[in-house]
């Protein structure tokens, strides 16, 4: 059955225990707690004409009463909610059954295939992108991709090749290019690059003298607990470069990973030493 003529429109299809996961890894790794902040699904949107988001609620324990059940998942109901109040963007549930290392997602990544075969066979879409890296996926976009459709694999550093071979193209989710799918609270994003890396300013007229040496190169910055903004003084001193991160809500220290990871200056071992703190 070949995919039906579309219009120009892509749709995005998110396996939302996969996205959790990549949050996590990328907050283990670079703040040292897998819970410091949480998917910010609004952030994935984009240019995407829909998004359709695909997670689990999770199952009730041994032993565990309805009523206790239901007050443990009550706040992820409550952001299902406000996931799906987004416009452009479509939830659907399942639930996670098993215990431990047996615990495992049920109903969601059958749910996912099957509407994303619909509308590429429909014609609702012409392109369409995964955000996954499970190899169950491999005959979905296997056969998506024979029939025409344009896929693209949304994907962390540890998908299955196999997946990632069956794609049409790769895009690595990285938190350098994706930190606005970071959040706090839902309110918004967690991070913001505000100025690309490296813009010069002329320090001829001013002292260069308030610039910390640090981890090899000389640094000034200052925060005000929404944003962080980091000069690098050129070696001939006679300009910098400065770069910005919006980081409301979050730390110092959690602001200086970021800015490291994202800009590549070293500043997160000792910058809490030499940033100048302006809180409100």
């Amino acid at each position: 059955m070949a995919v039906a003529k579309s219009m120009e429109r892509e749709y995005l299809f998110v396996d939302g225990g996969c996205l959790r996961a990549i949050v996590k890894a990328d907050c283990r790794e670079l703040f040292g707690d897998e819970n410091a902040y949480q998917p910010y699904v609004r952030g994935l949107v984009g240019s995407f004409d829909k998004v359709f988001y695909y997670d689990a609620v999770s199952g009730r324990k041994y032993r565990e009463t309805q009523e206790d059940y239901a007050t443990r998942v009550q706040p992820e109901h409550e952001r299902f909610e406000r996931i799906q109040a987004l416009d452009r963007v479509h939830v659907a549930l399942g639930k996670v059954v098993g215990d431990g290392e047996d615990r495992r997602q049920k109903g969601v990544d059958v749910r996912l295939a099957v509407d994303m075969m619909a509308h590429a066979f429909r014609g609702t879409i012409s392109r369409a992108t995964l955000l996954a890296s499970d190899a169950d996926f491999v005959p979905l976009v296997g056969a998506l991709v024979n029939e025409g459709l344009h896929v693209t694999l949304w994907h962390p550093p540890k998908a299955s090749k196999e997946l990632m071979r069956a794609a049409d193209s790769n895009r690595p989710f990285s938190f350098i290019t994706d930190c606005h799918c970071f959040t706090l609270d839902d309110s918004g994003p967690a991070f913001l690059s505000a100025e690309a890396a490296g813009r010069e300013l002329d320090l001829s007229n001013h002292s260069a003298s308030h610039f910390i040496k640090a981890s090899g190169q000389k640094f000034s910055g200052a925060w005000d607990g929404k944003t962080l903004i980091i000069f690098k003084l050129a070696r001939a001193g006679q300009t910098a470069k400065m770069s910005s991160l919006m980081a409301p809500g979050s730390t110092l220290k959690n602001a200086l990973s970021a800015f490291q990871a994202i800009h590549g200056w070293n500043v997160a071992d000792d910058g809490e030493q030499w940033v100048t703190v302006q809180l409100a």
